[in-house]
């Protein structure tokens, strides 16, 4: 994990207006995350309230944080930051969803072009 437990993740004011009027398209997991975050809590007791695994989570919180709708704030750090500069991928456990197109698009095509061009010949006989 790359933020520490101590790390401290709130709500920004546009995180309080995505919460009252949403716009951004979130997840339900990232919606009830962000809706978890109307009191600043730290990384640990925020995972001890969630199911989410720690690295999902904080993937989440990152990608909540990356929209500028949460600020986190490090152990020792002056103020807080809204926009992370680093990129975590999704944990090896979460696999991406099935693509919705089984069979290629190529055959496809050539499925249509034989039947267009069958279609030209009886019309022209």
């Amino acid at each position: 994990m790359v933020y520490e437990p101590d790390t401290v993740w709130g709500r920004t004011i546009a995180g309080d207006g995505e919460v009252v009027a949403p716009r951004s398209g979130l997840s339900l997991t990232q919606r009830r995350l962000l809706k978890a975050l109307g009191q600043p809590c730290t990384f640990s007791a925020l995972a001890a309230h969630n199911r989410l695994p720690p690295p999902k989570l904080e993937h989440e919180l990152v990608h909540l944080a990356q929209l500028q709708l949460v600020a986190y704030q490090r152990p020792g750090a002056p103020r807080p930051r809204t926009a992370p500069g680093i990129y975590l991928p999704l944990p090896a456990s979460v696999t991406p969803p099935p693509s919705r197109h089984p069979w290629p698009l190529l055959p496809w095509c050539f499925v249509a072009a034989v039947l267009g061009f069958a279609t030209v010949v009886l019309l022209a006989t």
